[in-house]
């Protein structure tokens, strides 16, 4: 009786060892199920998250796409009138000494504009005084607007003082008129020495074509001297105050164009020749290395 008692109650033990063990299994179980649960919870949030950050980084890469797109329509635009000259074809600087005048310019401008030319005007200031819509023409139109002094003194009789009032003076005008600043300077009657050359902060501009324009005041006369006289980088020397002179330049410009000769200003002819002007140097003329 005694034994059997024992035996029961060991067989009572082992049946709750056995209901405890598998109570625990149970609860691991669901724990691990749980735990599951939540990792996949997770992982979906994180799935959702990393779509949105594809979607939002393809938006970011069309969005950098078009501001690149319009950056370079907006350099296109600016450089467009340069991107028509092709370096390795002759070209020739016209350059148009005294004016502007109010009667001849505006016939040369609308000449140049017909034939894709563009011209470096080299104003002074008497001239100026209302005659600024024209200037603003010349610059909107793509012509280049030099420094040709206030009031045509020859530098090399002036004085330090003067000679800053004629130069400066006269880049001032300019600016306010145009907007521009003056790169290029022409001293009057070509007169330049090593002092003048310390006053001026521009390159200076002379030539290789002088037409005498201003001496023959002959049509026939100057074209003859560009036809016979004209070279890959040449600049030529006119005055737009002469209404001879403009005819002559209006007559020119086709036969130059027909010879196969670019017409740039003098800015231009410097960027495709020698990549750009220089200040403290003298240019007669700008021919290809």
């Amino acid at each position: 009786m005694k034994k059997r008692v024992v035996i029961l109650g060991i067989s009572i033990m082992i049946a709750l060892i056995v209901e405890i063990i598998g109570l625990y299994g149970i609860l691991q179980i669901n724990k691990k199920n749980t735990k599951n649960s939540a990792n996949n919870e997770n992982e979906t949030k994180l799935i959702e998250n990393d779509t949105e950050s594809e979607k939002t980084g393809e938006t970011e890469s069309v969005e950098a796409t078009e501001e690149t797109e319009t950056a370079t329509e907006e350099e296109t635009t600016t450089e467009s009138h340069t991107e028509e000259i092709d370096p390795n074809k002759p070209m020739i600087a016209l350059t148009f000494d005294d004016g502007p005048s109010s009667e001849n310019t505006p016939r040369l401008l609308e000449a140049l504009k017909e034939y894709g030319a563009h011209a470096t005007f080299f104003v002074v200031g008497y001239n100026l005084d209302g005659n600024e819509d024209i200037l603003r023409q010349a610059a909107d139109q793509g012509c280049e607007i030099g420094n040709h002094t206030l009031s045509h003194s020859k530098l090399t009789d002036l004085d330090d003082n003067a000679l800053d009032s004629e130069i400066g003076g006269m880049a001032e005008k300019i600016k306010s008129i145009t907007g521009q600043e003056v790169v290029t300077i022409r001293p009057p009657y070509g007169a330049v020495d090593d002092r003048v050359m310390q006053h001026i902060n521009s390159p200076i501009i002379l030539w290789s074509i002088d037409t005498e324009d201003w001496k023959t005041r002959d049509v026939n006369s100057n074209i003859q001297s560009i036809q016979q006289n004209v070279f890959d980088g040449a600049i030529i020397l006119m005055h737009d105050i002469h209404p001879e002179s403009v005819d002559a330049a209006i007559q020119v410009l086709g036969w130059l164009k027909d010879q196969g000769y670019q017409m740039v200003t003098i800015s231009e002819l410097g960027y495709y020749r020698r990549g750009g002007l220089r200040t403290g140097i003298r240019y007669g003329s700008i021919e290809p290395n």
